[in-house]
């Protein structure tokens, strides 16, 4: 057992991490989050934190060469910032965050003009917000330099008590920038109840569990409090507590001497919080009345100042001497600048204990002495029913903290106003604007308060307005049939009084349509919409785009495609404001094999998002991209793409987008023979997203894994996957057979099992979809599966230079390798040995600088079996390639390359792909040493040989 000089008994293991933390932390960048029950002893660990960080670092640490290089500041004592949520500051925008950033505000002069006008607007600096703009990503950013600056000069270390307690804007800052330490010397501590652990948004953020003590440091704990009991009535201590510190301290202080020697016996609480709630209830109410009023006011203060909470006791009738027992019986403690009660748990505990007379009481003296938003929150909490007044004054600090970008606290503000409002119109509108704000914060809240406003209102236009809402909720959320219909309720609500907004709210049902696996429909309501736009309005661009891939998806793509130019001809929206529909332009470009023009509208909504941090979309976008640079054979930089699209997806809680991307990267690793990073990104999205009806995702799923297990051979279970997918395209209307290239897997799959007439009545689905369609691809996978069924060496000749003319008119290199690979096989077949090793050599160059590991080896072995000199990764590892050298970096890293091949100065890469300036130094250097480059020209010469650069 140990004691350390801050009191903390035992502990070792979490006292070790937090020892790790902090070296990591001042080596590069680290994160770690603590939970567990109250009372566990979470503070405690942060104390100890604390004063293992503000000793000066070892002599070895001084001498080092880290602290000094790039400029680093001298070393010394680490810089310590702590903060700490207050439950009645939840409210209150960015509260937690000013707590921390404040004392060093001198450091928002040196950030970029966006992230330092974000911040300043969120932490309400520099004047009036009225023309800041709402860009919460950018704060984000803007608090990680500010940090990294800190670290430049000595590390630093950010320590956060009761996550669950501080606001939601800050929250997700720190969330933000807990996510992305890795070279900026920070060391960032957050602990959080136990009901508040992991969740989707914290996923890469590592967690640990603090639980009860160890009963030997149970003894200790009791044994420094000067509480000795008999090794009995520990033992039994330690089973009621838990081995929780706080319950085993309140417990043992309530032993009679009879039950501290194990005479008398001790009584088992029902629970562990009842007995703690009914222990501190005892003495609360054994405190004067006068005190009993003066803790009312404190705890419902969302200030712990001494100067504010005085005023508040003058309007109540009270002094801070009111406050004196309290703080003689332990309930309360003084802080440096003012007073707070001993733990946090007692502060609800007060207000749920004192009588709605008192509580009224405190909150209207609280609202007397107050300006603002807290005037504004102090009114409704006095107020017991309805009142206009103070609705408005509450919608009031709706605003401010929408124009601060605080979106959740503007939606709890307009909540809590709808709830206060008299008249039924007025109310519907406030819960309106609180549910748009919830689904911008993030909170799971807004689909109920959209149900809970239309029931209220009977108004059309309103309605529509909130359905159109609910129905973009549920799109994203993973609910696409519900929000389709909701969609098609509020367009046919306004179809006669908006024709224009009809015409939106269909062209937005076309997305929710076709994940819901119902291409017919998407196309049937997407000719709806067109029909409504006007002639020359800017929802006609729209009404195209969205038409357009419908019908792409449908396999009518000579129309589509009609439509497709009709919208661009008609003009283009804004990349940012519209970047989903850029991406579905992109999308549908790419379907019909236009991937110069689909990837030049993707990269212009993909760079705008950046530059603007409006990431709303940006993970579908990038999926998107990801999915086009696998077909085109870009397959380091969709790796890229996906990883980041999958970050954002999980962040933002977009179910669609997470599936969409796992299914994506599962393509990817299928391709490359990672079997086993397939099958984990499918199981996960099945288990992640299966539930919520998201209809597309089996096809996809399925087709996924058909293709990896035909990669490796096993041709039963791919039959078995692919005839699944099959069966789905022609129940979903999917007529495009790009759309998810399966049907040569099938075929394949079919064939090589022995099953050749199964293959041949795919291979004339497939026919007949080429066809129909005109696409090329499609047309080089169906004359590829037909040499593979050829019966003479001139027959499979003649469809083996079909397949090859067509792939000369697509780009797909993964495909032309296979078509090779195909055709040697059939020579060697027909014995013809000498003419397939050409084929053979130019397939093993393709897959092995492609990094189609199983498909290489298969290559080789018929080279081999040819009479060839398969020299394996020699081929084409040998020679200077960009791809081979290229899928050396990690995903963040080709993001970074990307950027600065861009022309992207370092602090502009760093804003553009959400990270610190010091990533960007610290990975740029690991990808000169791994690319072998010695300059910023070479890196963009390198990408731009590999066609990354536009």
């Amino acid at each position: 057992m140990h004691r350390t000089s801050t009191g903390l008994v035992g502990r070792e293991r979490e006292r070790r991490l937090i020892d790790d933390l902090l070296v990591a932390g001042g080596a590069g960048g680290a994160s770690l989050l603590l939970w567990g029950e109250p009372g566990i002893g979470k503070t405690a660990l942060l104390d100890y934190a604390t004063e293992r960080a503000e000793r000066p670092p070892p002599r070895t640490q001084q001498s080092g060469t880290r602290a000094g290089a790039r400029g680093r500041g001298t070393p010394g004592r680490r810089i310590v910032l702590r903060a700490r949520g207050i439950e009645t500051e939840t409210v209150l925008p960015f509260a937690t965050l000013g707590d921390l950033l404040m004392p060093y505000s001198s450091y928002f002069r040196e950030l970029p003009g966006a992230q330092r006008a974000a911040l300043e607007s969120c932490l309400a600096l520099g004047g009036s917000t009225a023309e800041a703009p709402s860009n919460p990503y950018a704060a984000c950013m803007g608090t990680l330099n500010v940090l990294a600056a800190l670290g430049d000069e000595r590390p630093v270390v950010v320590l956060v008590d009761d996550l669950h307690w501080v606001d939601p804007s800050s929250q997700r800052v720190l969330l933000f920038i807990a996510r992305r330490l890795s070279s900026e010397r920070v060391a960032l501590a957050l602990c959080s109840r136990e009901d508040h652990g992991e969740s989707g948004s914290r996923r890469s953020i590592p967690t640990v569990q603090v639980g009860g003590l160890a009963p030997e440091d149970c003894a200790a704990l009791l044994h420094g409090g000067d509480r000795e009991v008999t090794p009995a009535v520990l033992a039994e201590l330690v089973r009621i507590s838990g081995g929780n510190p706080l319950a085993l301290s309140e417990i043992a202080a309530g032993l009679t001497p009879g039950q501290a020697c194990g005479e008398d016996p001790l009584l088992d609480p029902p629970s562990l919080g009842h007995h703690l709630e009914r222990a501190w209830a005892a003495r609360i109410d054994e405190l004067p009345e006068t005190a009993r009023r003066a803790l009312v006011v404190l705890a419902a203060s969302r200030s712990k100042a001494a100067g504010p909470l005085r005023k508040a006791l003058e309007a109540a009738g009270l002094s801070l001497d009111a406050l004196s027992p309290a703080e003689e019986d332990g309930l309360i403690t003084a802080t440096a600048d003012g007073l707070d009660f001993h733990h946090p748990v007692l502060r609800p505990l007060v207000l749920r204990r004192a009588p709605l007379a008192q509580r009224f009481a405190a909150f209207a003296a609280l609202a007397e002495v107050s300006t603002g938003p807290l005037h504004a929150w102090y009114r409704a909490s006095a107020s017991a029913g309805p009142d206009e007044e103070a609705a408005a004054a509450l919608d009031e600090a709706a605003q401010e903290a929408r124009r601060r970008s605080a979106f959740a606290e503007s939606a709890l503000a307009s909540r809590r106003a709808a709830d206060l409002t008299p008249e039924p119109a007025a109310r519907a509108a406030r819960l309106h604007r609180a549910a748009s704000d919830a689904l911008l914060s993030g909170s799971p809240s807004g689909p109920q308060w959209c149900q809970e406003a239309l029931r209220i209102t009977p108004d059309p236009a309103m309605r529509a307005d909130i359905q159109g809402l609910l129905g973009r909720m549920c799109t994203w959320k993973g609910e696409p049939a519900r929000a389709y219909g909701l969609l098609l309720d509020a367009s046919e609500a306004v179809r006669d009084l908006d024709p224009a907004r009809a015409c939106l709210l269909l062209a937005e049902a076309t997305a929710p349509a076709r994940l819901d696996g119902h291409v017919p429909a998407a196309v049937r309501v997407a000719e709806q919409s067109l029909a409504l736009a006007s002639p020359t309005g800017p929802e006609r661009w729209y009404s195209l785009t969205v038409l357009g891939a419908a019908l792409v998806m449908a396999g009518r793509t000579a129309k589509g495609r009609e439509m497709l130019e009709s919208a661009d001809a008609h003009g283009s929206g804004d990349p940012v404001r519209d970047q989903q529909v850029y991406a579905i332009a992109g999308q549908a470009w790419s379907r019909v094999e236009e991937f110069t023009r689909g990837r030049r509208l993707l990269n212009t909504a993909v760079e705008s998002a950046r530059s603007h941090s409006a990431v709303g979309v940006l993970g579908f976008t990038l999926a998107v991209r990801g999915e086009l640079e696998t077909r085109i054979g870009q397959w380091a930089s969709a790796r890229g793409d996906l990883t980041e699209s999958l970050r954002w997806a999980e962040e933002l809680g977009q179910l669609t987008c997470v599936s969409y991307t796992l299914y994506c990267l599962a393509r990817l690793e299928a391709l490359r023979g990672d079997r086993g990073a397939c099958e984990d990104h499918v199981a996960r999205a099945r288990r992640e997203c299966g539930a919520y009806g998201i209809g597309c995702q089996e096809f996809h799923m399925t087709a996924v894994l058909g293709l990896s297990a035909l990669s490796y051979g096993d041709h039963d279970a791919a039959a078995d996957q692919l005839e699944q997918t099959l069966a789905l395209a022609v129940e979903q209307g999917i007529g495009n057979p790009e759309v998810v290239p399966f049907a040569a897997d099938l075929a394949e799959a079919h064939l090589r099992a022995g099953r050749t007439g199964r293959a041949a009545e795919v291979v004339t689905w497939l026919e007949e979809r080429a066809r129909e369609t005109g696409l090329a691809s499609a047309e080089a996978a169906a004359a590829r599966c037909r040499g593979l069924l050829a019966s003479t060496p001139e027959e499979a000749e003649t469809h083996f230079e079909l397949a090859l003319k067509a792939h000369q008119r697509t780009t797909g290199p993964f495909d032309w390798a296979r078509t090779l690979l195909c055709e040697a096989e059939v020579l060697r077949r027909f014995r013809r040995p000498a003419a397939a090793r050409a084929p053979l050599a130019s397939a093993l160059a393709c897959f092995e600088r492609l990094g189609a590991a199983p498909w290489a080896r298969r290559t080789a072995g018929e080279l081999a079996a040819a009479g060839g000199m398969p020299t394996a990764t020699g081929t084409a590892r040998s020679s200077p390639d960009v791809s081979g050298a290229l899928d050396q970096l990690t995903p963040q890293e080709f993001q970074v390359s990307r950027a600065v091949a861009r022309g992207l100065n370092n602090t502009e890469a760093a804003a553009s792909l959400f990270v610190s300036r010091k990533t960007v130094e610290a990975h740029l250097t690991r990808i000169y040493r791994k690319l072998r480059v010695r300059s910023r020209t070479d890196l963009t010469r390198l990408l731009t040989a590999a066609d990354l650069v536009d």
